[in-house]
């Protein structure tokens, strides 16, 4: 194979052997920029757009997770005599269109599951119960749901 390429390259003139090596130096070129530069320039700016992204829901999630927490140990109003946490849980979150998968009492606690409910409405929800009935978040475990915007609430403890 050497043989032929020796061969072929001393049987064709200086000239197109200099069109050849420009040639392949152009092809060699080509072979870089296309088949590796561009693709990871092209990495890059889709990993730095990426990272914004991620960084821009990181900080909202954290504005919005101090919003939650400052719910649960806000105080607000003094609780009616006349209603106990189920009620004042209950009435609340059908007031604020929240829909509980399971609701449980426990004295002077409740706890209560969410299937699919949109984040911003569940901070509301949270924060109504906190200023106006001095209700708070004692526990919670909370997930993201399939759907964008929305959480899933497994486990949500409630009291004073």
């Amino acid at each position: 194979m050497v043989e032929r390429l020796n061969t072929w390259w001393e049987s064709i003139t200086e000239r197109e052997q200099q069109l050849s090596l420009v040639s392949v130096l152009l092809i060699l070129i080509a072979i870089i920029y296309w088949g590796i530069w561009q693709p990871l320039s092209i990495g890059l700016d889709n990993s730095e757009n990426q990272l914004q992204r991620a960084q821009q829901t990181l900080s909202t999630t954290q504005q919005r997770a101090t919003l939650l927490v400052s719910a649960g140990v806000g105080q607000g109003s003094a609780v009616s005599e006349n209603q106990n946490v189920t009620q004042i849980v209950t009435i609340s979150a059908q007031q604020n269109g929240i829909t509980f998968s399971r609701i449980i009492n426990r004295n002077e606690q409740v706890e209560v599951q969410v299937s699919n409910v949109e984040f911003d409405r569940f901070i509301n929800w949270v924060s109504v119960l906190s200023s106006q009935y001095s209700v708070s978040v004692l526990n919670a475990d909370i997930s993201r749901a399939d759907e964008e915007g929305y959480i899933k609430v497994t486990r949500l403890s409630l009291g004073y």
